[in-house]
């Protein structure tokens, strides 16, 4: 009788202790492929995670830097005396410099200004009253002008304050768009499509200015509505009612200020611009790479990090990760010895039998192919079976697992948003660049087939070595000893 048609028939008909095996192999073989599946879900979540937390650095003009400032002298004789920044500012020249970077998915920007408005009549723009706050009528025209790269970057539309219910957002596709109020554009009876120009004369910045130089026209792409209750006192002015703000692309109004300021010999710019990174775990090298761009001054800027949630939010993964890896090596050593524990007794129940083998001429190795054979069959089974359970169940765990970073960490940059139903007050306006990412709901966890052959290849190495170690004590008995000894 052949070897393995031996193994065949004593797996059969000793089927309780085979069926013992079997569970156990089909927990070790599922505590592993699930402990794989579980490492490289996690994995997923934390590239998931660092997507969805993203992180961002600023970079501004560095005024610390002496070089870079200038002293103004006012008056003659014992007047007073200021300084002013004379680098180059932080323009979109200087953006698209460190946009080229890699790893950078985008930016933040705003640059705020003021200005009378005129509807496309001619007419100026009359703003919604406070009427509680006593003004001058020379201010009584005067908008609140906010600038943005993309508007989906404000953190008042990000967070709800304020929402598109007509046109769409400007996203700086397109030079000259404009969103305003459906308030302000009711009370000025202005539509989409319509232009609106900005006005900046004596009346709004104090000097003189030329006529040819003194006007912007955008287009209306967008009209807002306000959620919430804005809370007014007789200290709240027009221009900082959120009815009379206007939002323009920045691009465009950069240009126009820079026309006015060409009269006085500087430029406009940004104070501060934000950039927003794909991987926060890459940070370093990204900046490292921004700094190295010899086109841009770097005497006059500097850079701050922002990884704090991404650094909080990954440590909580490694930590999960380190408790994963010590309950799969905790749980194979356990199986490992109750496989061995198991197969001695066994081997010890069947010294008679291996005597018979061994004096009807069978060697030693023969007897040893015929229990690794018993035990492969085994294992084929209860790997199988285990695949088919790890297959299953691999998603269940991959989401349990993303449902506990999601839960770590609330709802990426809706943990540092404003409450939209909060009153809206004059020291509650923050328009801090807020960069979006779709939040990851479902990730697919599935048995990879490196995972599948390396523990496999685990699997039957440690029976084999069960089965050698069990067997060791009787393959050095002699057939003589063992039929008088055991009959």
């Amino acid at each position: 009788m052949s070897v393995i048609k031996r193994a065949v028939l004593y797996v059969t008909r000793k089927w309780q202790q085979s069926l013992i095996i079997y569970f156990v192999l089909l927990t070790v073989s599922t505590s592993a492929l699930m402990g794989a599946a579980i490492l490289r879900a996690s994995d997923s979540a934390a590239s998931n995670l660092r997507q969805r937390l993203g992180g961002t650095f600023s970079m501004e003009i560095d005024k610390s830097n002496s070089a870079n400032m200038k002293n103004w002298n006012l008056g003659s004789g014992e007047g007073f005396a200021a300084s002013y920044y004379a680098g180059p500012f932080l323009d979109h020249a200087v953006i698209d410099e460190v946009m080229k970077t890699s790893g950078i998915t985008g930016y933040g920007a705003s640059i705020e200004s003021v200005a009378k408005l005129k509807t496309e009549d001619g007419e100026y723009c009359n703003l919604l009253d406070n009427s509680q706050n006593y003004f001058s009528p020379a201010t009584a025209r005067i908008a609140a002008i906010h600038g943005w790269n993309s508007l989906e970057r404000c953190s008042y539309f990000a967070n709800h304050y304020l929402e598109i219910t007509q046109g769409k957002m400007f996203t700086g596709d397109t030079a000259g768009q404009a969103v305003i109020s459906r308030d302000l554009a009711e009370l000025n009876h202005i539509a989409l499509g319509d232009r609106l120009t900005l006005v900046v004369d004596r009346e709004v910045v104090g000097i003189d200015i030329p006529v040819d130089k003194q006007q912007c026209a955008f287009e209306v792409v967008g009209i807002f509505d306000i959620n919430g209750e804005q809370q007014t006192d007789r200290f709240i002015s027009r221009r900082q009612m959120l009815e009379n703000w206007v939002f323009v692309d920045s691009q465009s109004l950069l240009q126009f200020l820079n026309i006015q300021d060409e009269l006085f010999g500087v430029d406009s710019g940004y104070q501060k611009v934000t950039f927003s990174v794909n991987d926060p775990a890459e940070m370093d090298s990204v900046i490292s790479r921004v700094q190295q761009n010899k086109a841009i001054d770097w005497s006059c800027f500097k850079i701050a990090i922002d990884n704090t949630n991404y650094e909080s939010a990954e440590g909580a993964l490694s930590s999960m990760d380190y408790i994963v890896r010590v309950m799969i090596l905790a749980i194979s050593i356990a199986g490992t010895g109750i496989l061995i524990l198991l197969l001695s007794i066994w081997a010890k129940l069947r010294i008679y039998e291996t005597g018979i083998l061994l004096s009807m001429g069978k060697g030693k190795w023969n007897i040893l192919v015929q229990r690794i054979a018993e035990a492969a069959f085994i294992t084929v089974l209860a790997f199988g079976s285990a695949y088919i359970v790890s297959r299953a169940a691999g998603d269940d765990v991959g989401n349990m697992l993303l449902a506990q970073s999601n839960e770590q960490t609330g709802d990426g940059q809706d943990s540092e948003a404003v409450d939209s139903r909060a009153p809206i007050s004059a020291t509650s306006i923050d328009l801090t660049p807020v960069f979006s990412a779709p939040r990851v709901e479902k990730i697919t966890v599935d048995i990879a087939p490196d995972n599948l052959i390396a523990v496999y290849a685990t699997e039957l190495s440690v029976i084999l070595l069960c089965v050698c170690v069990a067997g060791i004590p009787v393959m050095r008995m002699k057939p003589k000893e063992i039929l008088t000894k055991y009959e």
